[in-house]
């Protein structure tokens, strides 16, 4: 009996062959994908507590919040029967009673609770969170606020502000542009990475042919 010839399937090397570039390719892509996505910004919370000296801290330095950040309240002021909260001039005419400005609930330094831990009094609060940004009126720019303490039926007010910066990583509608040069020089800048994934793919094809000769010889 002769000997036995194993014979080599082509077509079983040429799809394993075909998977890996299939792999490849979508490595590029997802490659090209990442590069040309910018991260937003992510939200924060700035805390300000409100003591029975005032607000701290006092002053909000500019650059510090952006619009989508929020403003995170806590009265941590213990006298009983004293009571906070921040009203914000959004509609920006020095008053802070107008139907578009906002005001927090009046936050108490402590709530009574049951003996599963929730409040007794449904309306008590000690934190709130304030948006800032256009859901609730607020544009970027200068913003003031007024920080209110009651006690024995007397109110004392102090005001303060913030600057609100704007989130430049939010999607902007481009604006068509007189220079029409600097418009496609910056379109070809954008389209650099499509070339280069397009001249991979070709070149991968180009020597596909070879090394399947190579491997089937």
């Amino acid at each position: 009996m002769g000997q036995g010839v194993v014979m080599f399937k082509p077509s079983a090397l040429f799809d394993k062959t075909m998977r890996n570039v299939g792999a490849f390719i979508l490595a590029l892509l997802v490659s090209v994908s990442l590069s040309s996505v910018s991260s937003g910004h992510e939200p924060k919370e700035f805390t300000v507590l409100l003591t029975d000296q005032g607000i701290n801290p006092a002053n909000i330095p500019e650059g510090t919040l952006v619009e989508t950040d929020y403003l995170f309240l806590y009265n941590v002021d213990k006298r009983e029967g004293v009571m906070h909260r921040v009203q914000i001039d959004s509609e920006g005419d020095g008053s802070f009673d107008g139907p578009d400005d906002l005001a927090t609930a009046w936050l108490s330094g402590s709530c009574e609770k049951d003996e599963n831990g929730t409040n007794m009094d449904k309306s008590c609060k000690i934190t709130e969170f304030v948006l800032l940004g256009p859901e609730n009126g607020l544009l970027p720019g200068n913003i003031s606020l007024r920080h209110q303490i009651i006690q024995d039926g007397q109110t004392n007010s102090t005001d303060f502000f913030l600057v609100l910066g704007r989130d430049f990583h939010q999607d902007i509608v481009p604006e068509i542009a007189q220079n029409q040069t600097a418009d496609v020089s910056k379109g070809n800048e954008n389209d650099l990475p499509v070339v280069i994934l397009f001249c991979s793919i070709m070149g991968v094809l180009a020597i596909l042919p070879s090394f399947l000769n190579s491997n089937l010889d």
